[in-house]
């Protein structure tokens, strides 16, 4: 059973399926609540048109618990986008320069006026769009808004949160309740950095969904992307690219296959989740030659980084057409030289080399249009 916290305005409510769980939970949240300054939480409902403050008292452990952890797994998610503040005049850019002067965030009055804000935006987009959701009662999720300060170092960050209520069977009287997933989160949070002198910087939009809610990011926070799609598809699938060409010497059959992979991946439609495709496309990959596995062990840190080292972001839509590779041509002899459109869904199945007992090292191509145009060959 998923472990569950479920909110009201006035009863806290945790479900625990092992005892050992709950306390491996205190000892990893006492250590990582040092850093945080300062935290509110609102319980918003777009239904009831309302949202409310949540109090939680000194013997709220396991909340604590688990808005210290969630502040540490936002904050390492490695699928974010960069964005901009529109102007410093936006509700959340003069909310952030009242929480560098206040640091009680309980407290300050802007933290609610962006959960109001919030609520607003939220019941905007529903009676835009909501009647396009798959039950056509709504398309916003009722949720809560928790809203952190905290400290990296010398570095002071803001993190707001929006994460999703999700339904679950109670284990003790097997009624269905509501609240707050404790594994399998869905969320979108922006984190903000001051600098030095305590003017907010840096923005960044996390969003577990597949493509990030406009609503959250350019209605309700009023940000403007850095990087478009277009120079992001561009960069980012060119990166990889230049990193497979230092192995295409000495990794030649797996070099193909990794290129061909790479850029199939980089022409679909939809999102691109860099971390995703490193896993998948490198991590997950074995190889030909096996020497190449000790290195990919060894280099997908340095894979991992592109996106903060190249400037491209590590969640973005692909745009196909910005993909900078269209074919690659092979010389297979003085004579011969065939071109391979890049991107080729299982090359290895319409493409491979073989040996035959004599020694003669061939490549054959599944080509029934092109077995008519050479004369048989019987093979022993």
């Amino acid at each position: 059973m998923a472990l569950m916290l479920s909110l009201s305005f006035k009863i806290i409510y945790i479900v625990y399926q092992f005892g050992d769980v709950m306390e491996s939970v205190e000892n990893k949240s006492n250590e990582k609540l040092n850093r945080i300054i300062s935290s509110v939480l609102y319980h918003v409902d777009v239904e009831r048109r309302e949202h409310g403050k949540i109090t939680i008292s000194e013997n709220d452990n396991d909340l604590e618990g688990y808005l210290s952890d969630l502040l540490v797994e936002v904050n390492e998610d490695k699928q974010k986008r960069a964005y901009q503040f529109n102007r410093e005049t936006t509700e959340l850019y003069q909310s952030l320069n009242s929480f560098y002067q206040n640091q009680d965030l309980f407290n300050n009055q802007a933290a609610e006026n962006l959960a109001k804000r919030l609520l607003e935006k939220e019941i905007d987009t529903d009676n835009r769009v909501g009647h396009l959701s798959k039950t056509g009662n709504g398309h916003v999720k009722k949720g809560s808004f928790l809203q952190f300060l905290y400290r990296e170092g010398k570095i002071i960050s803001y993190l707001g949160v929006k994460i999703e209520h999700q339904t679950f069977l109670d284990e003790n009287d097997l009624k269905k309740r509501i609240g707050l997933a404790i594994a399998n989160k869905v969320y979108k949070a922006c984190k903000a950095t001051f600098d030095i002198d305590g003017m907010p910087i840096e923005v960044h939009v996390f969003d577990t969904n597949k493509k990030p809610s406009v609503y959250w990011w350019k209605d309700f926070l009023e940000l403007r992307e850095i990087r478009g799609d277009s120079l992001n598809t561009k960069t980012a699938s060119s990166e990889v690219i230049k990193y497979l060409n230092r192995i295409k010497k000495d990794y030649p059959s797996d070099y193909t296959i990794l290129r061909n992979a790479t850029i199939s991946a980089f022409k679909q439609s939809g999102t691109m989740r860099f971390d995703d495709f490193i896993t998948n496309t490198f991590q997950n990959y074995q190889p030909e030659s096996p020497s190449l596995k000790a290195k990919l062990v060894k280099d997908l840190p340095k894979l991992r980084e592109l996106p903060e080292k190249k400037k491209f972001d590590s969640s973005f839509n692909l745009v196909p057409s910005e993909v900078p590779y269209k074919r690659s041509s092979i010389r297979l002899s003085k004579e011969i030289t065939i071109n391979i459109d890049d991107g080729i869904d299982n090359l290895e199945d319409k493409i491979w080399s073989e040996m035959t007992s004599d020694g003669k090292k061939l490549v054959v191509i599944d080509s029934p249009e092109g077995y008519e145009r050479f004369k048989p060959k019987d093979r022993d």
